[in-house]
């Protein structure tokens, strides 16, 4: 396995993408999982110097999109990138992934990941039966176009869709080319025993976000606290393991968002339960059982702003979870 960085943890840094490559090296890392946060361009002479930065230095390079819905905020930076950038208008959606495919293989990267919403989706009362027949539409054409680019789509557990949701989709797309970006942290949001979710995973692992979350409690329930990856809750020695049987190649890349204050699990108001699948109880448990001893305030109480604020935090988990990683996951990485 190879350790590497996701771009959102620096999304704080103001480095561009050559600039995020040439941190990456200076921290002995492997390589990036970019998101869009620090693209200004998509355009193919800024595209190449990236690509170029990335095999001057000897990293890998992998690329992410925002939402495959039109309508999702997440989608609108590669919208408007790839129009800058010369791309003809999309009339749909499937359209746009491929799009974002073209702009994965001219950097070079083997997959594409993609979200469908975020952890707000559900609360928006949006109707998650129909938004997966949606995504398997979209990715049923989106996964021919990548198989015949020779690349895959690797969908990412967002706190929108349930690992069993998605499960129920990567069957229905029923594709080579299709799989997951397993969030190692985000697994928590399904408040069922992690590892039981790993192991659900991990056999259409095709990258990874790798962070952890301590779990607290909050007068309504719960909440999740964001840290360093060897201080949270989640067993990421042993998710890890189950992982690399199946990819030994596979690539640990660290996400860190310190800035915002934990994520509430609102278990306690009945209308969580409306909105939310309720999980196995002793998976529900298991976060009980983490959260009980605990009585410390949370860390930051409300959200830091962005840019200079944020990034010494964020800089000092991203090295604390880079030590933590070579200190426990030697056996794993290469």
């Amino acid at each position: 396995m190879k350790l590497g960085v996701d771009s959102y943890t620096l999304r704080n840094s103001g480095l561009d993408p050559v600039g995020i490559l040439r941190l990456a090296r200076q921290l002995d890392l492997d390589g990036v999982l970019f998101e869009l946060s620090p693209f200004a361009s998509l355009r193919d002479r800024d595209l190449e110097q990236i690509r170029a930065t990335a095999e001057e230095l000897g990293l890998y390079l992998e690329f992410g999109m925002g939402s495959i819905f039109h309508g999702h905020p997440m989608a609108e930076k590669g919208r408007r990138l790839l129009a800058e950038a010369g791309h003809a208008p999309a009339t749909s959606e499937t359209q746009t992934v491929i799009q974002h495919l073209e702009v994965a293989r001219k950097l070079g990267s083997g997959i594409l990941r993609c979200v469908a919403g975020d952890l707000f989706t559900r609360d928006a009362g949006h109707d998650m039966a129909q938004l997966a027949d949606d995504a398997v539409a979209i990715l049923r054409e989106a996964c021919q176009a990548a198989a015949a680019m020779g690349l895959k789509i690797a969908i990412e557990n967002h706190a929108d869709f349930t690992v069993r949701e998605l499960a129920s989709i990567l069957a229905r797309v029923h594709s080579p080319a299709f799989g997951f970006t397993v969030d190692t942290g985000n697994l928590a949001f399904d408040l069922d025993e992690p590892l039981r979710l790993t192991q659900m995973m991990a056999p259409y692992a095709l990258t990874t976000h790798f962070k952890n979350y301590r779990v607290i409690r909050t007068p309504q329930g719960l909440a999740l606290e964001n840290c360093a990856v060897g201080d949270g809750d989640l067993d990421q020695v042993t998710i890890a393991e189950i992982l690399a049987p199946y990819h030994p190649e596979m690539h640990l890349n660290i996400e860190i968002h310190s800035q915002f204050a934990p994520f509430p699990l609102d278990i306690l108001k009945p209308s969580y339960w409306h909105r939310h699948p309720a999980p196995p109880g002793d998976g529900l448990s298991w976060y009980l059982a983490k959260s009980w001893p605990r009585n410390d305030p949370p860390q930051p109480p409300a959200n830091l702003a962005d840019g200079p604020e944020s990034w010494p935090i964020e800089r000092a988990h991203l090295e604390s979870s880079i030590r933590w990683a070579r200190q426990r996951l030697g056996h794993l990485l290469h």
